[in-house]
């Protein structure tokens, strides 16, 4: 029994030594200690290094961004400059033009001013020159500009018909010369029977000489550029006669060709002795004195030294027989 007991005591002794490790010398416990701490510090000190990397590269980002935050706002600020600069350019060069334009207009403006001018004065001009020679035409008749005292002796016949004239100023009554034109008042008479004459304008006016009309060109308003031209599409010889172109003598327009007349007449305001044997005189104005003088005194359109204004319209000429109450009245 006690053999079994120590048998078993020692077994036991035995099987208590085999599960347990046996402890390090105490110097090799120090090595590991210290290996372990050197391999501590090791990873510590790579931390720290990683760490210290990472913020560099942290660092070096900030500061790559900040640099391409100033590249960018420095691209902006010139950007702006540049758009400012173009700006302030179009500014200037749009003030420029418009100061161009407006040395333009004022040059214009100035150069149709003395346009203007130029021909207010050729005007003036034109129309002193008018009245002093009708003036001096009056003086050399001893009449006065308008209102002519000079009368032709009645006709030897006057074919016993009148030309009723009616206008848009008034009525004037026409006798004839058939003894001394035969020609011009056949011509007159038949051109009115057809309604020639209706609508026609008195297209050219001179104060203290003559007003003109019969030219068919006058019907049309675009035509206004060759009123004056017109005609009935022949032309009929010259009958000049010893009639005076006094106040009221009808007499007929023609060109420089003393055998060029056709359907444009004229009516005496004042005597013109100039045209005494140029031009054919082929009737007298009996009745209208005041329509006349209308016609004669009217607005010149602004340009011009004859056109008048706003020109008198005949509106209907009206072939009648002539009657005792058809005599010329004091003019």
């Amino acid at each position: 029994m006690k053999t079994f007991n120590l048998v078993l005591g020692l077994a036991l002794a035995l099987g208590a030594c085999a599960s347990e490790p046996s402890a390090p010398p105490p110097d090799a416990a120090a090595k590991q200690s210290q290996e372990q701490m050197a391999a501590d510090e090791a990873k510590a000190n790579e931390a720290q290094e990683l760490a210290k990397a990472q913020q560099a590269q942290r660092d070096a980002a900030a500061k790559q961004a900040a640099a391409q935050k100033a590249a960018e706002e420095t691209e902006a600020a010139q950007k702006a400059a540049a758009a400012k600069a173009a700006a302030e350019k179009a500014a200037a060069d749009k003030a420029a033009a418009e100061k161009a334009a407006a040395e333009k207009a004022a040059a214009e403006a100035a150069a149709a001013k003395a346009t203007a001018d130029k021909a207010a004065a050729d005007k003036a001009a034109a129309d002193k020159a008018t009245a002093d020679k009708a003036a001096a035409t009056a003086a050399a008749g001893k009449t006065a500009p308008v209102k002519d005292t000079n009368m032709n002796p009645a006709p030897a016949s006057d074919m016993n018909v009148v030309a009723e004239m009616e206008t848009s100023a008034g009525t004037m009554v026409l006798g004839f010369y058939p003894d001394v034109a035969p020609n011009h008042v056949k011509n007159f008479v038949d051109l009115a029977k057809k309604g020639f004459y209706d609508g026609t304008l008195f297209h050219r006016v001179i104060k203290g000489f003559m007003i003109q009309g019969g030219d068919p060109n006058t019907k049309d308003p675009a035509k206004s550029a060759m009123w004056g031209a017109g005609g009935p599409g022949y032309k009929i010889n010259a009958e000049f006669n010893a009639t005076k172109h006094v106040r009221g003598t009808l007499s007929m327009a023609r060109s420089s060709d003393p055998n060029s007349a056709g359907s444009q007449f004229f009516i005496c305001h004042a005597t013109a002795q100039h045209l005494d044997g140029q031009y054919t005189a082929f009737g007298e104005l009996l009745k209208g004195y005041d329509v006349l003088d209308k016609i004669a005194t009217a607005a010149i359109a602004p340009g011009t030294q004859d056109r008048p204004k706003d020109p008198v319209k005949i509106l209907k000429v009206t072939i009648r027989a002539r009657t005792p109450a058809d005599v010329k009245q004091a003019n």
